[in-house]
């Protein structure tokens, strides 16, 4: 960066530079090392903030040390087969009516069944439902003194 960046590095981005990268300012990005490390002499503020990033980087830098090598882990993960997972209730349901091994006439029974259960799901509601009479039925009597009345409301 230029030496423009001293002027416009900020608490926001050293905050930033700092979660990132660290207490180190060796992994911090070159081009704004200078600027930063800069900003940081010249700010208490940013001191202050170096100062709350160093006991974590030192706790990484520790635990870096104790991690076990897992030889050959990857290699071992990798060939692992994976597990068989649970097939959807289609899958399962078509996998029923229709199954993969060879026709078998004993077998005809489930698709059928599977066909016929709409039909009989329809025919026990059909006999359920009730014919409501239709409410705006009239009889013969009750039309001809309709249209009786029909003749008087011309009139008016």
């Amino acid at each position: 960066m230029s030496d423009d960046t001293n002027n416009t590095l900020t608490e926001q981005r050293f905050a930033e530079l700092l979660a990132a990268y660290g207490a180190d300012a060796t992994r911090w990005p070159e081009a704004e090392r200078s600027a930063a490390l800069a900003f940081m002499d010249n700010n208490v503020n940013a001191r202050g903030m170096m100062r709350d990033a160093l006991p974590l980087d030192q706790w990484m830098r520790a635990s870096e040390a104790s991690v076990p090598a897992f030889s050959g882990l990857e290699a071992r993960i990798l060939q692992r087969a994976l597990p068989v997972g649970a097939s959807a209730f289609i899958d399962r349901l078509v996998g029923w009516c229709l199954p993969a091994s060879g026709f078998d006439v004993r077998q005809l029974w489930r698709p059928l069944a599977a066909a016929s259960l709409p039909l009989a799901i329809g025919l026990m509601v059909g006999f359920q439902v009730e014919l409501s009479p239709d409410v705006y039925a009239t009889t013969v009597e009750q039309e001809l003194y309709l249209i009786s009345l029909s003749d008087y409301a011309e009139i008016l």
